[in-house]
């Protein structure tokens, strides 16, 4: 797995063949057939392997009874230090993106969201405990808190990826603290512009609403 995860993150999946791979393994181009079908079998099964790693190691690093907050702050801590320790893992889900392998390869983007949404739902139940326990404001959707939440890990993950330099530069603890204070606290020094944001957002829509029902 790691001489085909070292050729396709290089390489690209279509201009990478086989035998590179059996040459960085250091086995028989036929030894490869034993376990993969084809190189679109190889290549889905190096993928998977990475996520499940990751996956794995989350299971291993987070305790279920901590207070979900802090849970949530070691989720986005496991999955930035996972990619900064293993930058091979940004090149494949490059190629992925790059030479859009997920129209073609189906199966792979289902089980791909698969364990997405197994990592959206446990997020969900966390913010759904948050609120039981008057950690997490009751007026705002939960679903409107996990997709802020994994927008803001995503882009972490992203612009870590994108520049190595930055990478190497990266404090994870200090980022992730500022991380999720934007996401507890916010960005405002003032608690009342809460307020005067959504009275902007919401007037306009009211306003919209009132329009279309005098039609």
């Amino acid at each position: 797995m790691n001489a085909a995860l070292k050729i396709f993150s290089t390489k690209g999946y279509s201009p990478a063949v086989l035998d590179e791979v059996a040459r960085e393994a250091g086995i028989a181009k036929g030894t490869l057939y034993l376990y993969f079908q084809d190189k679109e079998d190889l290549f889905c099964s190096t993928i998977m392997n990475v996520i499940d790693k990751l996956i794995s190691l989350m299971r291993e690093k987070i305790d279920d009874t901590m207070n979900p907050m802090q849970i949530l702050r070691d989720i986005a801590f496991i999955q930035l230090s996972f990619f900064s320790r293993n930058r091979e893992f940004f090149g494949i889900f490059q190629t992925l993106h790059n030479d859009l392998l997920l129209c073609s390869h189906k199966q792979l983007l289902r089980r791909l969201m698969e364990r997405r949404q197994e990592l959206i739902d446990y997020e969900h139940e966390l913010v759904e405990r948050g609120k039981r326990q008057g950690l997490i404001r009751q007026d705002i959707d939960t679903a409107e808190v996990v997709h802020c939440y994994e927008g803001m890990v995503m882009y972490s993950i992203k612009e870590m990826g994108c520049c190595e330099a930055h990478a190497r530069e990266l404090n994870l603890k200090k980022k992730i603290s500022a991380l999720m204070k934007i996401f507890l606290q916010g960005v405002s020094t003032d608690a009342k512009q809460s307020d005067i944001v959504h009275r902007g957002v919401e007037r306009p829509v009211v306003r919209e609403l009132q329009r279309k029902k005098e039609k």
